[in-house]
């Protein structure tokens, strides 16, 4: 029987002990992973996102940015307005390529089981969705139309040339839309909103002459800091109250806020690794001296130090392998939970993030699982090596 067969027979021989150190060193990996991938997903959720918009700097009203950016990203209903007026200021600056005046409002019912984010939108705005495709119809055909992102028309179950109904009494009296396109799926916030004209949702939602948010395409992106310090001189002269940011600032703020989490929570998993280790050299040390008799016997037939020391290796790498792939198979069960739990606890989440799994994620997990089992596993074999035949034949255990 091969070495490796004796080390996986010894740790069955202990099933309780065993699969409660397996569990330990899982529920350390399982958040270590989850970690590596939150920082992986959020990212490249975070960047898709705002590749989407297809602009280099937003402006949106007096308050929070990054809640507002939130706002535009994932669609929804903002309480503060700029005046439509400011968007000629915006749109006579130099170095802008291209911009586009934005309005929303959304109708909530049921208790937000019914959730439908309108956005009105501007002859501009399809410069800043080359990539638009529509499974039917096209752009509006009239003030009273519409287009539909793919979701949300099939929810609807409605196609181009169908009529839709707008309606929140009393705040907004039933409007009849045409369909006037449907979406190609584009897998980002488009899929369930419905665009209408921006003067069109103006005046169905009573919001004459407010916008909610200007995006801006430069011609250079090297002269970013440049036009952004015009918009905000611009705001400032007229008194506006614009919060002017480029959309790189997002990313680096709120991947810098991610960082300082991730820290705390690195602190957290180190803890956890730190107990799972213990643990694990605890279940092997405890195993070493009840099988005292056993290995004496073993060095009395004429096994080596060596022998002895690499059999309880073995058995530690083989539980902290284990605990492993386990912590991994747990992260992925629980990946959707987690990522429920962190769209409540962040400012902003993804649209599409989700927690998947990267070669670079699993092996290093897999890797600080050996290296934990080498660690934890060096004393042990150190001691069962170190036992004298004669007095654990006898009974002791020096």
């Amino acid at each position: 029987m091969s070495w490796i067969a004796i080390a996986l027979k010894n740790i069955l021989r202990r099933p309780i002990r065993s699969i409660l150190t397996v569990a330990g060193v899982a529920i350390a990996v399982a958040m270590l992973f989850n970690l590596l991938e939150f920082q992986r997903g959020y990212e490249k959720g975070l960047r898709s996102e705002l590749s989407d918009l297809g602009a280099h700097i937003m402006i949106v009203p007096r308050g929070c940015p990054y809640e507002a950016a939130t706002i535009v990203l994932h669609g929804g209903k903002w309480p503060r307005y700029m005046e439509e007026d400011w968007y000629s200021v915006v749109r006579g600056t130099d170095g802008i390529e291209s911009s586009t005046g934005i309005i929303m409002d959304a109708i909530i019912r049921d208790g937000g089981r019914e959730n439908l984010i309108y956005m009105g939108i501007d002859d501009d705005y399809p410069e800043l969705r080359p990539s638009w495709k529509y499974e039917r119809g096209g752009w509006f055909d009239e003030p009273a139309s519409a287009i539909l992102g793919a979701s949300v028309a099939r929810s609807m179950g409605v196609s181009a040339g169908d009529t839709i109904t707008i309606h929140d009494e009393p705040r907004v009296p039933a409007t009849q839309m045409k369909v006037a396109g449907v979406l190609e799926r584009t897998n980002s916030q488009d899929d369930g909103l419905i665009f209408l004209p921006q003067h069109t949702l103006q005046k169905v939602f009573g919001l004459e002459g407010k916008l909610v948010v200007i995006l801006v395409k430069l011609s250079d992106v090297s002269r970013t800091d440049e036009v952004v310090s015009s918009l905000r001189q611009a705001s400032m002269e007229a008194d506006a109250g614009m919060n002017v940011f480029p959309l790189s600032e997002l990313l680096n703020t709120l991947t810098s806020l991610l960082s300082s989490t991730r820290v705390f929570v690195l602190a957290i998993v180190v803890v956890a690794f730190v107990i799972g280790g213990v643990g694990v050299l605890t279940t092997i040390l405890m195993a070493v001296f009840e099988r005292t008799r056993e290995i004496g016997m073993m060095k009395a037939m004429g096994a080596a130090r060596v022998d002895v020391f690499r059999l309880v290796w073995l058995e530690t790498l083989f539980t902290t392998i284990g605990g492993g792939l386990a912590g991994v198979l747990l992260a992925l069960l629980s990946g959707r939970g987690v990522v429920a739990l962190l769209r409540l606890v962040l400012p902003h989440t993804p649209a599409d993030f989700a927690m998947g799994m990267s070669g670079s994620t699993f092996g290093i997990c897999i890797g600080v699982s050996v290296v934990l089992g080498v660690i934890a596993g060096t004393w042990p074999a150190w001691r069962a090596a170190s036992i004298s035949p004669i007095t654990a034949i006898r009974g002791g255990s020096s």
